[in-house]
Parts: structure tokens; C-alpha cells; sequence
């Protein structure tokens, strides 16, 4: 028998034969992965489908069960027309715009500084990841312990020992604390209505920021340094280098992470509720007193529904953005 007939005939018998015959690529593939997509849809797709058809019930949770009646858009319509909805989405758009310029001002910060050679490079880039490392409930109860309104918190015995302040401020308050001091006064009027809002902003975006950093300082390593060694030859400035060279080139890595933080901030829940419980509504602790607190079932998913549109809405904008960038 010729050599290559040989071969042939024996990779013919080293192939496995399941129930007889060869089933194509493709069934194979889709045999493997069915389990994996039978267990994705019954916890996710399942739960999303009854909650949807949940919210255009009135339902409640009795004893023995839940009672419901089919309603149609009531539940929609509550809320539109809800000044709480309205509210609850106007504090979580300034916590999602706020956060998300920080978090990307003070990241490709980072990230250039980061980008730059120096001793102990390596070691640095591993410690500025510890914040986002830290689980969000010793974060935020760390950050409880630093905004203790009475003088063994961390920042008003700070302020104490400074002689900035003379008694403990109640930094965690929906009035502004302490306006009257003649240091602090202007800042403390500056930020706002909502203290605690605000000072939670700062806990937030201490933990994140290190990720942001991380996601840009990527993008920064994938530009040509090239493009830099003709931008002087050419004599172009620091600023004039970030200006036409790299931000233009980070638009791509700047883009999803606009994407994957707004899709979080808008579901920001955990930070907010350990710090201040359900004092600050934003619509993620809003949608939870709707449907499990007070048992509204079918109002709750409603809400649910319109912040994942909400979502959904901007994550498409992002996403045209993002390939237009690429298009160019």
C-alpha cells in the first residue's frame, strides 16, 4: 500500500465515531453548549420574561402567593407622570455625569504618569489597583467610618486637630453641614444641597478611578511611539502630542469605558445603600422600595424596565459613537 493511502486509512480509524457516524461541526458545537445555554436562560432570560410580563400587571405579594390583574401601561404611565421617577432620575444622571468626568480625567492622569518609565513602574501600577480590588462593602464602610459625624471620624478629627472646624460636621446629610465656617463655608455651599451625595462620589470614584487608569493605560501602549518621535521632529508641543495624537487614538478605549461605567452608575446600588440606606434615591434603590419593600411586584418591574431602557438608550449611543471612531 503507498505511504499516503496508509496514512489515510490510519487517521481513518484514530477519528472518535459517536453513535456510528460523524455528526458535523456544527451539531457537535451546539451538543456542548446547550447545557451552558439551558442554565443562562433559566437565571436570566427566564426571570427578565416574567418580570416583563409582570409589569403590565397590578401585583401584589399576599399570603400563600401573589395576586395580580392584567393592566396593561398603568404601571408605565404611574411613572412617567411620577415626580419621584423624574426626581430619582435626575439624581442619578448627576451621579452618573460627575463620576464618569472624574473618573476619566483623573484615569488618563494616571494612566499617562503611569505610561511613563520610572523606577518602580511595576510595582506602583500593582498598588493603585488595591481601591478597586477592595469589596464595595469594606469600601463603603470604610468610607462610613471617614464620614463619621462625631469626632472619631477620620475626617472630622482631621479637621479637629487642624483647628479648621470646632465641633464634628455631619458630613452624611441630605442639608449642607457647617456652612458657616470660614474656611471650609464656601466649598461645603459649593457642592451642592446633598452632602452625603456628594461625599459618596468622592468614595466611589476613589475605587474605580485605578480601573479606568488601567483601561487607558492599555490604550496608551498599543499607540506607535513613532508617531511621537515625528510629532518633535516636526516640533510639536507636550500638549500639542496629547492633543492631536493621543486623545484622538484613545477615543476607541475612552468610548467603552463610557459605556461599561454608565451602564454601572445607573445600577449603583451597593455603596449608596450600605452608606445611607434608602435616604439618597437614585433609581436603582428607588426600583427596590417599589417592588421589594413595599411589595409592588408589577410596579416594580415597570421601573425596572424603564431604567434598563434608559440604559439601553445611551449604551446605543455610546456604541454609534464608538463605531464611527472606528469607521474613520
Amino acid at each position: 500500500m503507498p505511504v499516503v493511502g496508509l496514512e489515510t486509512s490510519i487517521r481513518r480509524k484514530e477519528r472518535p465515531v459517536l453513535l456510528g457516524r460523524e455528526p458535523p461541526a456544527g451539531r457537535l458545537a451546539w451538543r456542548l453548549v446547550s447545557p451552558t445555554l439551558l442554565v443562562v436562560f433559566l437565571v436570566s432570560l427566564l426571570p427578565l420574561v416574567l418580570a416583563f410580563a409582570l409589569s403590565f400587571t397590578e401585583a401584589h405579594v399576599v399570603r400563600g402567593g401573589i395576586a395580580w390583574r392584567f393592566i396593561g401601561l398603568e404601571n408605565y404611565r404611574y411613572y412617567l407622570g411620577n415626580r419621584a421617577f423624574w426626581e430619582s432620575l435626575r439624581v442619578t444622571a448627576f451621579f452618573t455625569v460627575v463620576s464618569l468626568a472624574v473618573e476619566l480625567v483623573l484615569g488618563i492622569g494616571m494612566a499617562l504618569i503611569l505610561n511613563q518609565p520610572f523606577f518602580g513602574r511595576g510595582l506602583v501600577r500593582a498598588l493603585i489597583l488595591i481601591p478597586w480590588a477592595l469589596p464595595t462593602v469594606v469600601n463603603a464602610r470604610m468610607w462610613a467610618w471617614i464620614y463619621d459625624g462625631h469626632a472619631y471620624g477620620a475626617l472630622n478629627g482631621l479637621l479637629l486637630a487642624l483647628g479648621w472646624i470646632k465641633e464634628p460636621l455631619v458630613w452624611l446629610s441630605t442639608a449642607v453641614p457647617g456652612a458657616h465656617v470660614p474656611v471650609l463655608g464656601p466649598f461645603l455651599k459649593w457642592v451642592g444641597d446633598s452632602t452625603a451625595l456628594n461625599m459618596i462620589l468622592i468614595g466611589d470614584t476613589w475605587k474605580v478611578t485605578p480601573l479606568v487608569a488601567l483601561l487607558v493605560l492599555a490604550g496608551l501602549q498599543t499607540i506607535p511611539r513613532e508617531y511621537y518621535e515625528a510629532a518633535r521632529v516636526d516640533g510639536a508641543t507636550v500638549w500639542q502630542q496629547f492633543r492631536l495624537i493621543t486623545l484622538p487614538l484613545l477615543k476607541p478605549v475612552i468610548l467603552v469605558v463610557l459605556v461599561l461605567r454608565t451602564m454601572e452608575l445607573f445600577r449603583v446600588f451597593d455603596i449608596l445603600y450600605i452608606i445611607m440606606a434608602n435616604t439618597i434615591k437614585v433609581l436603582s434603590i428607588y426600583t427596590f422600595e417599589e417592588g421589594i419593600v413595599f411589595g409592588h411586584l408589577g410596579r416594580g418591574s415597570a421601573l425596572s424596565f424603564l431604567v434598563g431602557l434608559v440604559i439601553l438608550l445611551l449604551a446605543f449611543v455610546y456604541i454609534k459613537l464608538l463605531y464611527s471612531e472606528e469607521v474613520r
